[in-house]
């Protein structure tokens, strides 16, 4: 159990986006560049839009290219603001927005912002959960999953009428707005897996198809809804555990995500047997899992290993996740665990006092109370 795990950082979303947007920039210039003259002399030259295009080709200089970032970063926070959109319209309960380097995230206290300083999700993720289980999950998800796309599609339109309507600068703005995310609405919709990530295209396939994908989705969030709601791992209810217990899918965010909850439930069962078990399903499929989330798995491998009193082990696994996003409090608890095992009792105690604050901003109040009995482990002779 403490062989070393090497983790496989994949920066494929932000550079997919940002060559995306590099190029779409560069054709748009050259195009404007090309045809200006040539649209202007045609049939099309009393069009408002080609007007203030060819216009634009005489203004625009290399300064311009400043703009590009925070366009991309418009037509990025459109498209995941929409998914957002989406969920909250079928009641569903915010978790996160990250769009480039800035990222919200729920806790118990409210909504908190940090920065985001993880190139693999630079390109945006926004996450929503049901709060009521039952038979219209199917189009809550639908409704989730298209919001997306469907946001980005409006922007498109919008941003071509208002390309219309405006300066010849900011025309040229808007032009390579529209044409981004127009871009991103069709990228999105091809079916495909990317990072451990399922496009948008690849999701709304699987929930139509119904059956296990339904099902297993419908498992977990069940029982992410009882731990939001302060339900500690060892009091969820025993009908949602035994369907968690019962997915066997290939989909790594939905096998690795099953695993992880039952192993929170044997750590807090203290069931040595099953926390040995998940702890080793966990470790042979984190490399599946989607980067910028993975890094969550390798911490608490190290909790396991603590507990375990593998030191190695723990400290390997903490070399391997750093960076992504991971509740604060379970890292820290695993820097003091590791700090205990190797007799540093100064950095243990500071560890401990860091971990027990970052409960206050903690996103899980079930799992929050897993973490604060842990933390206590590190005062006794466990």
């Amino acid at each position: 159990m403490s062989k070393e795990r090497s983790p496989r950082s994949s920066n494929t979303g932000v550079l997919k986006g940002l060559l995306f947007g590099g190029l779409t920039g560069a054709l748009i210039g050259g195009l404007v560049a090309w045809m200006g003259p040539l649209l202007i002399d045609s049939d099309l030259s009393e069009n408002r839009l080609v007007q203030r295009l060819a216009q634009a080709e005489q203004i625009l200089t290399a300064w311009d290219l400043f703009a590009l970032p925070v366009l991309i970063l418009i037509v990025l926070g459109t498209h995941e603001v929409g998914h957002l959109i989406g969920g909250l319209s079928q009641g569903m309960r915010f978790l996160l927005l990250i769009v480039g380097p800035f990222g919200w995230y729920a806790s118990v206290s409210g909504v908190r912002f940090d920065w985001n300083t993880n190139l693999a999700l630079m390109g945006g993720i926004a996450a929503t959960v049901p709060t009521k289980m039952g038979a219209d999950l199917r189009r809550q998800l639908l409704v989730l999953i298209a919001g997306g796309p469907v946001a980005s599609l409006l922007l498109t339109i919008f941003a071509v009428a208002l390309a219309s309507v405006s300066d010849p600068r900011f025309a040229a703005y808007c032009v390579f707005v529209a044409a981004t995310s127009f871009g991103i609405f069709l990228v999105t919709l091809i079916p495909v897996r990317s990072a451990g990530f399922m496009s948008d295209g690849l999701q709304i396939i699987d929930v139509l198809r119904g059956g296990s994908a339904v099902a297993e989705r419908t498992a977990l969030m069940r029982i992410f809804a009882q731990s939001l709601v302060g339900i500690r791992p060892r009091d969820w209810g025993s009908s949602a555990v035994n369907e968690l217990s019962r997915i066997e899918s290939g989909d790594p965010l939905r096998s690795t995500g099953s695993s992880l909850y039952l192993l929170y439930r044997s750590m807090d069962c203290q069931n040595n047997a099953d926390m040995l078990r998940y702890w080793k399903m966990l470790e042979d499929g984190v490399d599946g899992y989607p980067s910028g989330f993975k890094q969550s798995i390798y911490v608490e491998l190290a909790i396991c290993a603590w507990l375990a009193g593998h030191t190695d082990a723990v400290r390997q696994y903490l070399k391997a996740s750093k960076g992504g996003i991971v509740e604060k409090s379970r890292r820290l608890l695993a820097d003091a665990a590791l700090a205990k095992l190797e007799g540093r009792g100064q950095d243990c105690e500071r560890y401990r006092l860091l971990a027990i604050k970052a409960l206050e901003k903690a996103s899980d109040s079930g799992l929050r109370k897993l973490t604060e009995d842990q933390i206590a482990m590190l005062t006794d002779g466990s």
